[in-house]
């Protein structure tokens, strides 16, 4: 039937708690009309890294994790929420003598229950990965076992979700899901740059907050004055991307010396050297400093340029 049975009613079934429990959970889409049924399968993150393998003496160790496992091609059976609640070990079969083979770590459902098992690839000259039975399944991790004398390596194969509207985590690159489908409230954390990320059109970015600033004017120093005659006064503004700009034509100042100095929060973190054009075609140089001080060091005093000097603030 198109309409299902509400949340814990009399009448529920195995099927029908799995959707009510995938309605709180990260969106996944495909692309067509059964997206709105659709779930991000993977590991809810926390601490103590849950789901890790780790690789050790002819065996590997699976960490604790919750997770959610669902069939991109059947969203209507609902996702399961598994639990590993204690570290599990699996034995690493014996690599071969002269062949390698890849095997995977997975999280499945089989049968009527939940398993973490290793699948054992063939030993093969070229070999491929082994295709887990269960349904649905999540790979945990791959591991490369080269012939017998070589050690093994093991690849992080875990994907990660969240809870619905939730920052979802991913690896990097390989775990984003494609910007073209995501919904236009979702959020990516990637683990390995440690960026923020949103959707922007079709693509992924960095996110950055609207600031909202504008164009703030400076207490001027050491008898640096306007220029005026229709130039710009001198000004700073924090961009979105967190660098500085400023702006205006300076004049009579002191060289060397301060023309202004920048709040806190305006400051690089390091000191910039910049150079600009000051009259009679004479090269300049404005310093920033990171306690916010724009310093003049050379140039001329009969106007000095301030235009299009750019800084970062990280």
């Amino acid at each position: 039937m198109a309409e299902r049975h509400p949340g814990w009613v009399n009448g529920v079934d195995a099927a029908e708690a799995r959707l009510i429990s995938g309605a709180l959970t990260q969106a996944q889409a495909t692309g067509d009309v059964l997206d709105p049924l659709r779930v991000r399968a993977g590991i809810r993150d926390s601490g103590g890294f849950p789901g890790r393998v780790a690789l050790g003496t002819n065996k590997v160790t699976v960490n604790p994790f919750q997770a959610v496992l669902a069939d991109p091609a059947k969203p209507g059976d609902g996702p399961y929420v598994v639990t590993l609640d204690t570290a599990k070990d699996l034995p690493l079969a014996a690599a071969h003598a002269s062949l390698s083979r890849i095997d995977l770590v997975v999280a499945e459902i089989s049968g009527a229950g939940f398993a973490v098992s290793i699948y054992t690839g063939d030993n093969s000259s070229s070999p491929v990965r082994p295709a887990p039975s269960g349904s649905p399944f999540l790979v945990l991790a791959e591991i490369a076992v080269p012939p017998a004398g070589t050690t093994p390596t093991l690849t992080d194969r875990r994907q990660f979700t969240a809870a619905m509207s939730g920052i979802l985590p991913v690896r990097g690159d390989v775990d984003l899901p494609p910007a073209n489908q995501a919904h236009g409230s979702q959020f990516v954390y990637r683990l390995d740059t440690g960026v923020l990320m949103v959707r922007k059109g079709s693509a992924w970015a960095p996110y950055r907050p609207p600031r909202g600033d504008t164009w703030h004017t400076p207490t001027l120093q050491n008898g640096w004055v306007p220029y005026g005659a229709g130039y710009n006064d001198p000004a700073y503004t924090l961009m979105d991307d967190g660098w500085v700009q400023l702006r205006g034509l300076v004049k009579n100042g002191t060289l060397p010396a301060a023309i202004f100095t920048l709040p806190v929060g305006y400051r690089p973190p390091s000191r910039w050297l910049c150079g600009v054009t000051t009259s009679e075609s004479v090269h300049g140089r404005c310093d920033i400093l990171n306690d916010g001080t724009v310093y003049a060091w050379a140039g001329s005093k009969n106007w000095f340029c301030l235009d299009d000097i750019t800084f970062s603030t990280y």
